[in-house]
């Protein structure tokens, strides 16, 4: 139930959908999300870079993908990051962690319906790690969140925890895109080698920005035997401003 305090702030500050800004109805159960963005959900569709999901045109990698070396085999995001960062801000940060499956839930109906067959493909659905320091801290991993919801309505093998983070790095937001491959060099680590061995890897995150973070994790994916690696993310920064913005990740 409830409380007077909480009837006056939204009364005073209505809660808004986090996408379109519409004002969301008054429920027990608190969401971020209005009825109609979820029932057609802005996703990213028509031509994108076959590496990273943001849209192109007429080519196959975006100028940002053109000029990486990337191990993994190809890439997609459901949404771009400038229209959900509300939304992820709010999972991630302040105390929305149930906005996970529905979350998961949109990524689910992306997937399917842009590229049905990535789960025929995937051996193995798995997201990447956070530092056990991190990890105690938000108390949740929030790739895994959505991966759990993911496997659930695709039917996919998910395993978490393959990977594994030795060591508590500073923030990639914190750091310019030229120093983020340094800052993750023998990072990562595998904890479940016997469930990727000769497996096609689904690798999971929430934000792909630079590629940083899930290069090194298919580097390490690979070395420890996986077949092949492509990754999937909740959102892709597209505006160039945010990659250089250090609000996009949280220590």
């Amino acid at each position: 139930m409830r409380s007077v305090k909480e009837t006056m702030l939204e009364f005073l500050f209505p809660p808004r959908c986090a996408i379109c800004g519409s004002l969301l109805p008054l429920e027990k159960e608190e969401r971020l999300l209005c009825p109609d963005c979820l029932a057609h959900p802005p996703f990213l569709i028509g031509e994108k870079c076959r590496i990273c999901g943001r849209p192109v045109d007429n080519d196959v990698l975006c100028h940002r993908c053109r000029h990486g070396d990337f191990l993994f085999e190809a890439g997609t995001a459901a949404f771009s990051y400038e229209t959900m960062q509300e939304e992820i801000a709010a999972f991630k940060f302040h105390g929305y962690r149930h906005e996970g499956e529905r979350l998961s839930h949109l990524m689910a109906e992306y997937l399917l319906r842009e590229q049905p067959d990535w789960t025929i493909w995937a051996d193995v659905l798995t997201e990447v790690p956070l530092h056990p320091n991190k990890l105690r801290f938000r108390g949740f991993n929030q790739a895994e969140i959505l991966c759990e919801g993911l496997a659930k309505e695709t039917g996919m093998y998910h395993v978490p925890g393959v990977l594994e983070r030795c060591v508590d790095t500073l923030p990639q937001s914190s750091l310019k895109a030229a120093q983020r491959k340094e800052n993750l060099k023998n990072v990562f680590g595998v904890a479940k080698k016997e469930a990727i061995e000769g497996k096609r890897v689904l690798l999971l995150d929430d934000i792909f920005t630079t590629g940083t973070t899930l290069q090194e994790c298919t580097r390490t994916l690979l070395r420890a035997g996986a077949a092949a690696v492509r990754i999937y993310c909740l959102s892709v920064v597209c505006k160039e401003e945010d990659f250089e913005q250090n609000s996009i990740e949280k220590p």
